[in-house]
């Protein structure tokens, strides 16, 4: 018998904790499009890398680097959890603390999570206008690590 996901489009909780925004308490992120993709993580170093040398041999390194940055697509909210809003805010301070984000889906009924340690606001535009629609904001944070559940 064939094998079967099912994953609720939407259904997912991601939490920002920073000491320097709504006094260090949990913050649900907010402004998600149902449509389209709303979170990307992307390791900022290769796992391993292949030095191939002049008598066709190789070495292999490899690293356990857990770094990367971590993409939101989001609309402004105007909300406690308007991600825009709360990545201004930390630019504006000069954030030397970091921050932990984290990320739950229900995948088979069961909760898939990860949590991102030292997370600062690397991007987040200013300003985004678009006609008729909610604007896209593409708010990003870099991660010194995530720990899968």
């Amino acid at each position: 018998m064939a094998e079967h996901t099912i994953i609720a489009a939407g259904q997912f909780t991601a939490t920002i904790t920073h000491p320097l925004w709504n006094g260090g308490t949990p913050t649900t992120i907010e402004g998600f499009k149902q449509e389209g993709q709303m979170v990307q993580a992307q390791q900022a170093m290769d796992s391993s890398k292949i030095v191939a040398l002049a008598n066709g041999n190789t070495i292999t390194i490899t690293n356990n680097n857990g770094a990367g940055s971590l993409t939101f697509n989001v609309t402004k909210t105007n909300t406690e959890g308007d991600l825009v809003k709360i990545a201004n805010t930390l630019k504006a301070a000069g954030d030397s603390v970091g921050g932990t984000i984290r990320i739950t889906q229900e995948v088979n009924g069961a909760i898939d999570g990860h949590t991102f340690v030292a997370c600062t606001v690397k991007t987040c535009p200013p300003v985004n206008i678009q006609g008729n629609d909610a604007p896209d904001y593409q708010v990003v944070f870099n991660y010194g690590e995530y720990l899968p559940d």
